[in-house]
């Protein structure tokens, strides 16, 4: 049986990030994907802790997380390895051609789709939003574009940046484009295709030095040549909202860590469900592969990368109960049926923070705090003790700990 340095089990964002890591540093790695991971939903923005426990905007990401309570996962990771793993993201986006830009103690300012503000750490160059100040702002909209409101975006915006830039609304026709409705990623389809002179064509006359033009998301769906073909045609900066789902800056991420890791070497088998393992003692020897048929897969180290509840990397058939479907490993969860879910769903929600609790290797351990593999590492999601969704660490928790877990 074929022996491998690494398995990784699960694509989404966490999961690549851990094998290219572990592939930079030489290991040979296996990647099992069901499915393609929950980049559809991901925003691609880094955002490391973008609200304390308040819910008010942290301006220094790494220096909040002293705050943080005990059990949150930043604690078992480090804040040293918090920071080599931004720097280690944005140079491995620097070397695919997909600069993000930002630093872990500072947050960079980003418009979401209806016009407010909101911080984030790391974020690409389409959606970093610069000074508004004395700006002539063009919200852009496409005609037949499902769930755009640029009217609603402008009135948002100029709410959030006061007297400080002009804001109004333009339209973009799409060729061809009939009575059909377009969806985001048929919009950004378009732009990849041939749609980029169109929109040039129909925005020349607005262009200028002071003007910045915002576009729902929909800047292409690979990497950033949709807006590098922009602004270099255009005079005005070229910035465009985040998303709700489907997310095109998720998909361009997607795109370019998978062509990574296959470049490095990382070697993925689809549509492979993991479904059980194979321990000597404390030791994980193999992980069970159903596909086509049942296979066993060795290997030094097991990263498991599967998300939460979403994905089904952690499941719950009633409130209070949940459990880790590969390795039956303990879940930490509010117990009490009743205290599960807060009733204002803008609170902070108990059953967001279930997941499994590890030791400063990310190894997981039971409730006495006993490591129960040795060999078997913990990232993203499936992490206890944090709220991705209030505080808006999700990707933040994920590439550190896959940063972290690689390197272990």
């Amino acid at each position: 049986m074929k022996q491998r340095d690494v398995a990784i089990i699960g694509g989404g964002f966490a999961g690549l990030m851990a094998a290219i890591a572990c592939a930079k540093n030489g290991k040979k790695t296996s990647v099992f994907l069901y499915g393609s991971g929950s980049f559809p939903l991901n925003s691609g923005l880094i955002d490391i802790l973008g609200y304390d426990e308040a819910h008010a905007w942290v301006t220094d990401p790494l220096a909040a997380i002293d705050d943080l309570p005990a059990e949150h996962p930043y604690h078992a990771i480090g804040k040293t390895s918090i920071e080599e793993a931004a720097g280690f993201f944005l140079k491995l986006m620097e070397e695919e051609g997909f600069s993000y830009y930002g630093s872990v103690h500072e947050q960079q300012t980003v418009v979401t789709p209806v016009g407010t503000l909101k911080p984030s750490c790391l974020v690409p160059a389409s959606m970093q939003a610069q000074d508004f100040s004395g700006k002539d702002i063009l919200v852009v909209g496409v005609k037949g574009l499902k769930d755009c409101y640029p009217e609603m975006i402008a009135e948002n915006l100029a709410d959030a940046v006061k007297e400080a830039a002009s804001i109004r609304t333009i339209e973009v026709v799409p060729d061809s484009i009939g009575e059909r409705d377009l969806s985001i990623l048929d919009a950004a389809r378009w732009l990849e295709d041939d749609g980029t002179a169109a929109v040039i064509r129909q925005l020349a006359a607005e262009d200028g030095a002071n003007r910045v033009f915002l576009f729902p998301q929909i800047l292409g769906v690979r990497g950033s040549r949709v807006c590098k073909k922009l602004q270099a045609a255009m005079k005005g900066k070229i910035l465009e909202t985040t998303a709700m789902p489907p997310s095109a800056n998720g998909l361009r991420l997607r795109d370019v860590l998978m062509k990574a890791a296959r470049r490095m070497g990382v070697e993925f088998f689809e549509n492979a469900q993991v479904t059980g393992f194979s321990a000597d003692g404390k030791r994980c020897r193999s992980i069970r592969v159903t596909s086509v048929h049942e296979k066993d897969y060795r290997a030094e180290k097991f990263i498991l990368a599967t998300g939460g509840f979403y994905s089904a990397g952690l499941i719950s058939d009633n409130p209070g109960e949940v459990y880790e479907p590969i390795f039956d490993l303990p879940v930490a969860c509010e117990k009490d049926p009743e205290k599960w879910a807060a009733d204002d769903v803008f609170d902070a929600q108990p059953f967001m923070k279930a997941g499994i609790r590890t030791d400063e290797m990310l190894r997981p351990v039971n409730e006495g705090g006993a490591v129960v593999f040795d060999n078997v590492h913990v990232i993203g999601r499936e992490l206890a003790g944090y709220d991705f969704c209030r505080e808006h660490s999700g990707n933040g928790v994920a590439l550190a700990s896959a940063y972290k877990a690689a390197m272990a």
